[in-house]
């Protein structure tokens, strides 16, 4: 499946690895790719994340816990959020969205804009695989290249999916995006 892969596709690699695959699958794969024109995502922890960054991933994704841990700091304002997540794109990544749980997301552009998006209150019904929705509506966001869109679908996609028994649906999603500012 990774051969049919083409210029301008996105691939999106996110959690961990099973114990049955090698630590460094991610780093095989997107080297792999690397000059095929295809847009990495990669949502990941650690070494994991570290690792990838020297194929410049258009998307990076850790919260703002991980991103203290890469660093051994304790992330607190979104200064700080940004001034670390400037650091990982000097490493390699183009755009990092830092998710920031009930807070929001606060996502740093490869032209080095900074934008912000809260939350719109709700009750969080199931967090799984929020991270994973706010990923694919800022990629879905992306087609027109206005990140703040993009930061906006995402964060809209992650909160539809918090507030759902199941993954985010558009009504939910698209009730959502009218209420963020």
């Amino acid at each position: 499946k990774l051969e049919k892969l083409q210029s301008g596709d996105f691939l999106v690699l996110a959690g961990s690895i099973p114990n049955s695959l090698p630590n460094d699958i991610y780093e095989e794969i997107l080297a792999k790719l690397q000059n095929k024109g295809i847009n990495f995502a990669v949502d990941a922890t650690g070494d994991l994340l570290l690792n990838v960054l020297k194929y410049k991933p258009f998307l990076i994704k850790p919260n703002h816990h991980e991103l203290g841990d890469i660093f051994g700091v304790e992330v607190k304002s979104e200064y700080e959020i940004a001034h670390y997540a400037r650091k990982l794109q000097e490493m390699g990544a183009r755009n990092v969205l830092v998710s920031r749980s009930k807070d929001g997301a606060t996502l740093i552009d490869e032209n080095g804009e900074v934008h912000s998006m809260g939350n719109v209150p709700g009750k969080v019904i199931n967090p799984v695989g929020c991270g994973d929705s706010m990923v694919a509506g800022f990629i879905a966001g992306c087609e027109n290249g206005d990140y703040e869109y993009a930061l906006k679908l995402g964060t809209a996609s992650g909160g539809a999916t918090a507030f759902s028994d199941g993954l985010a649906e558009k009504k939910t999603i698209d009730e959502l995006m009218e209420q963020l500012a």
